[in-house]
């Protein structure tokens, strides 16, 4: 018996059915959203998304969970589901980062109705991540719904201002993650 058939992570689909997770797939995500953590940290609006390196469908792996409990289960989920809202923001703000009147309607061939979807089903395993979603849902259905007016003269947003947004998550996830790092290791 493998340790990948022990610690058996999965994800929930839309439809409520469990997909299995491999570690490999654990550490696929996680070669995206370390880097994405140390390239962005302290940003709250500018974040890089070099292109061709963030494309793995991130709103997937929300509801990444596991069957039993290792010593590393928790710790990959906790990365996992975290580091994945976290790119979710990123990939709003690269959208909103656009010409402000030709917002896209998807995300690497994902149509944004989809992503949303998938938030909208994400159920957070804490209180602090509920309201991750809820950033998350308030930005993509103002992506979905965006119109001429919701811009200015200048093509500025006007009522919509995702810095408080990327406030949040840079020190809600971001920077959390390290100081739990940091907690980890000083033990």
């Amino acid at each position: 018996m493998t340790i990948d058939e022990t610690i058996s992570f999965y994800r929930i689909e839309l439809n409520g059915k469990q997909i299995p997770v491999s570690f490999e797939e654990i550490h696929e995500l996680r070669k995206d959203i370390l880097p994405y953590f140390d390239e962005n940290i302290g940003e709250n609006i500018s974040v890089l998304l070099p292109t061709g390196q963030f494309n793995r469908p991130y709103w997937k792996f929300l509801s990444i969970d596991f069957e039993q409990e290792w010593a590393e289960s928790i710790r990959y989920k906790k990365v996992v589901e975290e580091g994945c809202l976290a790119l979710l923001n990123g990939i709003a703000l690269e959208l909103l980062d656009q010409p402000i009147t030709d917002l896209p309607t998807s995300w690497q061939e994902t149509e944004i109705s989809t992503i949303l979807s998938y938030i909208n089903h994400y159920n957070p395993s804490s209180e602090r991540l509920n309201i991750a979603k809820n950033h998350l849902i308030r930005t993509y259905n103002f992506l979905l719904q965006f119109s001429y007016n919701d811009i200015d003269e200048d093509r500025m947003l006007i009522d919509f201002n995702p810095a408080d947004t990327g406030r949040w998550f840079d020190e809600e996830i971001v920077k959390a993650y390290y100081k739990w790092q940091i907690k980890i290791y000083a033990s």
